[in-house]
């Protein structure tokens, strides 16, 4: 299914966010250092992760009720990931096994969000309300480009 153009810049963010775990998986699969790795989830997540979630929660969650099961899951998953990346953030010592669990919820989410949430929102919302969706976006959004200077996902 062909994505609303309203919500594209959200999909093309969604790439990046699949990408960051196949690049956490590439550095355990390079042995690089876990802690390497944790500073680059947390680079990724105050770049891009955080900003798009507003994003989702400030220009599209508005158009649902808040009690409303898409506008409920997408919340809590945020919230969820969001205390994950909060204890990566604190822990002494790195633990592998966490930074993956991170990946695989974040792309969870992302599958989520794109096989669920996105088509309920192109089913029900009118056509106006995907546009002022769309005008809102584009007065606010920064596409995420890669600029860490340490690409250990890379042989």
């Amino acid at each position: 299914m062909k994505r609303n153009q309203n919500l594209i810049e959200l999909s093309k963010d969604h790439h990046h966010g699949l990408l960051l775990g196949w690049k956490i998986k590439q550095g355990f699969k390079y042995e690089v250092a876990a802690d390497e790795v944790r500073k680059y989830i947390l680079h990724f997540a105050e770049e891009a992760l955080f900003p798009h979630f507003d994003e989702e929660e400030q220009q599209v969650l508005v158009h649902l009720s808040a009690d409303n099961e898409y506008h409920k899951r997408t919340l809590a998953e945020h919230l969820e990931i969001k205390d994950l990346l909060q204890v990566i953030r604190l822990q002494d010592v790195v633990d592998q096994a966490l930074l993956l669990v991170f990946a695989n919820k974040l792309e969870a989410h992302i599958r989520f969000e794109e096989r669920e949430l996105f088509p309920y929102l192109e089913a029900t919302l009118s056509g106006e309300q995907l546009d002022e969706i769309g005008e809102l976006i584009s007065s606010v959004h920064q596409s995420y480009v890669e600029n860490y200077p340490h690409e250990f996902w890379l042989r």
